[in-house]
């Protein structure tokens, strides 16, 4: 569920902030969006890890640098083909079988005080980046959406610190959104770089998010607003209609077109009433020649104002004397 051909997606970033400020400010806006859906900590959290951690990890077990990337690679498929299979394959990239079990049960932890206690140095940089993420989203007032969680490390190879994942708590849903820090990709595509420059961002698709507020019955029901729909009488008449247009959207307002021209009323206003439009505007030869369009309100209740003609020149300054201004 959540998996399509194409979806939106929502990115932030930020460039040049090697603190872990810079991630706390991303995980409040992903924290601060969910509570704006009436998301909650109950439905959704964040699992936390750092590639810091993962290293000082595979560093007690004897595997080198050089493996680390394919190490996580693999690592980072454990909730989808088990521990067996991850440990098969660790070996297969000549981890000795008695180190790649310790790996994937390191992978167990979910507190910093446990991942203190593996590693054995309270002073480790991997042990203070958390410490100092969890302090910061505590008093930030979002932590009770994080924990830690060591078998998030995100499979891709260019993450350098902090990662982080969004999941529903049932369970029942792919990832909602995912990020970290990646403080070498930018000197990746620009060797001209003096050094590498400190970055880190998240992506968050719309998919498994719109599953989420489904089942929660929290998906809003929203309805097209269209100040006018303007309607032109014939074919001759199109081209003054696309003028009105114009002039009405450079203005705000909300402008639909029909694209037929329209001799019935009927019809118009069928239209109208189809796309939840609230006025029409009918350009029509006779009006056109006295340099007016005629107004239909199909809400308003006042009759002075349920059929106007409107003088073409000066037409959004005669709207706003009316009252008539755009719905965003």
């Amino acid at each position: 569920r959540g998996r399509k051909r194409e979806h939106f997606q929502w990115n932030m970033d930020i460039i040049g902030e090697k603190s872990i400020a810079a991630e706390v400010e991303l995980l409040a806006a992903i924290t601060t969006f969910f509570k704006s859906l009436g998301v909650t900590s109950a439905d959704v959290g964040i699992k936390v890890n750092s590639r810091k951690v993962l290293s000082a990890t595979l560093e007690l077990y004897g595997i080198t640098s050089d493996k680390f990337a394919e190490v996580c690679v693999i690592v980072d498929k454990l909730d989808k083909i088990g521990a067996d299979a991850v440990i098969e394959l660790l070996m297969e990239k000549e981890v000795s079988a008695e180190a790649a079990k310790k790996i994937v049960a390191s992978l167990s932890l979910r507190s910093v005080e446990e991942l203190e206690q593996l590693i054995g140095d309270a002073s480790s940089e991997a042990v203070q980046d958390m410490r100092e993420l969890f302090q910061q989203a505590e008093a930030y007032g979002f932590a009770d959406f994080l924990y830690f969680d060591a078998s998030v490390v995100r499979g891709l190879a260019y993450y350098t610190g902090i990662v982080f994942e969004g999941f529903d708590r049932k369970g029942e849903l792919r990832a909602i959104c995912g990020g970290g820090r990646y403080d070498k990709l930018l000197t990746l595509y620009d060797p001209s770089l003096p050094a590498d420059v400190p970055a880190c961002g998240f992506g968050f698709g719309d998919c498994v998010l719109m599953e989420l507020l489904a089942e929660k019955g929290l998906l809003p029901e929203l309805e097209p607003q269209i100040d006018f729909v303007v309607v032109a009488y014939n074919a001759d008449m199109k081209y003054n209609a696309l003028k009105v247009i114009a002039l009405l959207r450079q203005a705000g307002y909300a402008v639909d077109l029909l694209l037929e021209p329209a001799k019935k009323v009927a019809k118009a206003f069928n239209y109208a009433d189809r796309v939840h439009g609230k006025r029409v505007l009918f350009v029509a030869p006779d009006e056109w020649v006295a340099g007016k369009v005629r107004m239909k309100d199909l809400r308003t209740q006042d009759d002075s104002l349920k059929e106007v003609d409107l003088p073409f020149e000066g037409l959004v300054e005669e709207l706003f004397k009316l009252k008539v201004v755009p719905v965003a």
